[in-house]
């Protein structure tokens, strides 16, 4: 058993505890999942059990921490990395290597384990998480799902007993994410492995946890299974959200456990905002027979996509498939074939200083966008360069959109991902462009942050704004698109209305059309009886 007791920390330079007489019990050989808003704690917390924090982080801590015999305050990374395996946020990261099997390799160098018995343990490694035809590879040439999978062979591959993953299916799409976690959930029984995972996407984890531990800034943690603690939190996925509404108790954790409620569609109504389309307006962005390469290789093929102003445009589609690089492309930042008009001008005919006054873009990593030594500093840049002014007051009242009027003064790299997020999305948004492209902006966000998001992009979108974004985040962009354009094999496989593209694609299906099969709804908001 992990167990934590009395647990408090401090960041250095920060006023405030991330949190106070922490106490948890871990069992061993379980699946638990770490929630909460962003900013609990929740990666605070996962640094905490391999030594990270305090040893690398600094600050003030207190409290007892045991790990299999082990103490991460006391002992620090150095033994702590012989039990525990982590993987981060971003998994690209803590690569060192370009081959696949080299990376894996390099965890065992650390421990001077000799030649014969390191292939040994690469190739069992390689087998139990199913990745032996990727051996040769460079970790560049594969997918995100299968970096993943890398990143948790180098932390697994010496036998160690605990795995923590911090947000790892944040940047994968739903099937690539099922494939994972089902894997690791198969080691979990096969090698008495412990997992625990802080996730904000939790309609993706429910079907494999054992334990729920809910995070909470000014209150202690709720800890239990699923079904308790999601039965006392209100930020939950749209499963939870739709059985308490219906007053469906126990709660259903899968879509198989919701009751057939053995009603006629008659006897429901359709709520009118799911089809309700916006009217027409005039093309804004228009893509003819749009190709795009890099290193040789074909990325996007003979792209048509046509996008009006106002449009809340959705990217859809595996990994690996170009949707970055067609953002990318979009910008005029990677070179192409084919013609792309924005608002009837070429972009092969403009300069790049001119595009980006008319079209802002947040790519997948905020800390891409990350300069100033504050937040508010991080606007006044983007105001510098486009030539504008607002007042300070006018800044913290922007910032409070965001949630970030607290964060005024602080260092942007110092926050969470989902805050980091926030910063840049508040950098590129504050000059008020005419599209904005956005690249998997709810990585990082709890629920309430990203109902947040989701008024605020609806709100741009109002006042003429066009937004295309790219997401893996199905339930978000069900609740947000006007439109749909699914990109597979390089190629647009279709565009459309959403209420079509998340039902009738297996794929993209959100729980409430899984729920509700026969009827048009796609989102809590539709189910109405």
């Amino acid at each position: 058993m992990i167990k934590i007791e009395s647990l408090s920390f401090q960041y250095p330079g920060s006023s405030q505890p991330v949190f106070t007489d922490l106490d948890l019990d871990i069992p061993s050989n379980s699946l638990t999942l770490v929630t909460g808003v962003s900013g609990s704690g929740k990666s605070t917390l996962l640094r905490c059990l391999n030594g990270l924090i305090p040893h690398f982080s600094g600050g003030i801590i207190g409290g007892q921490i045991k790990i299999f015999g082990l103490n991460p305050i006391l002992d620090g990374t150095e033994k702590m990395a012989s039990k525990v395996g982590f993987v981060f946020q971003e998994p690209e990261a803590q690569f060192v290597y370009d081959v696949v099997e080299d990376e894996i390799a390099f965890a065992l160098e650390n421990f001077g384990i000799c030649y014969e018995s390191m292939q040994e343990k690469v190739n069992d490694i390689l087998e139990k998480l199913s990745i032996q035809e990727i051996r040769h590879k460079k970790i560049n040439d594969i997918s995100g799902g299968e970096k993943q999978l890398v990143a948790i062979a180098s932390a697994l591959v010496g036998g160690k007993k605990l795995l923590i993953l911090d947000e790892p299916t944040s940047q994968l799409d739903p099937q690539t994410a099922d494939v994972l976690l089902s894997i690791i959930t198969r080691m979990k029984q096969e090698v008495a492995l412990t997992i625990i995972i802080a996730e904000h996407r939790l309609e993706r984890l429910l079907p494999y946890v054992d334990n729920l531990i809910h995070l909470q800034a000014s209150a202690p943690p709720i800890v239990g299974t699923p079904r308790d603690v999601l039965s006392q939190i209100e930020q939950v996925p749209p499963i939870i959200k739709i059985a308490k509404k219906l007053q469906i108790y126990p709660l259903p954790i899968r879509i198989e456990e919701f009751p057939d409620l053995q009603v006629e569609s008659s006897d429901f109504r359709l709520n009118p905002p799911t089809l309700a389309a916006k009217q027409p307006q005039k093309s804004i962005l228009t893509l003819t027979g749009v190709s795009a390469s890099i290193d040789q290789q074909d990325i996007l093929k003979s792209i048509n996509l046509d996008v009006r102003k106002g449009e809340i445009h959705i990217i859809l589609g595996p990994n690996g498939v170009g949707k970055t690089t067609l953002l990318r492309t979009i910008l005029g930042l990677l070179p192409s074939k084919g013609d792309i008009l924005l608002e009837g001008k070429n972009i092969r005919g403009l300069d790049f200083q001119k595009i980006v006054k008319h079209v802002a873009y947040l790519p997948q990593n905020p800390n891409d966008l990350l300069f100033a030594d504050t937040v508010i500093e991080e606007l006044r840049i983007t105001l510098k360069n486009h030539d504008m002014k607002i007042s300070h007051d006018e800044l913290v009242s922007f910032l409070l959109q965001f949630k970030l009027n607290e964060k005024e003064n602080v260092y942007p790299r110092d926050l969470s991902i989902g805050e980091r997020q926030r910063v840049a999305l508040a950098a590129i948004i504050i000059a008020d462009p005419e599209i904005i492209l956005l690249d998997e902006p709810t990585r990082g966000l709890d629920y309430s942050t990203k109902s947040a998001l989701n008024s605020f992009l609806k709100a741009l979108s109002a006042r003429g704004t066009t937004i295309i974004l790219v997401t893996h985040d199905i339930e978000f962009a069900a609740q947000l698109a006007d439109r749909v354009s699914i990109l597979e094999r390089g190629e647009i496989t279709f565009s459309g209305h959403p209420s079509i593209a998340f039902k009738k694609f297996l794929r993209y299906r959100t729980q409430t059309a899984q729920l509700f099969p026969d009827l048009n709804w796609i989102t809590p908001r539709d189910v109405a009886i």
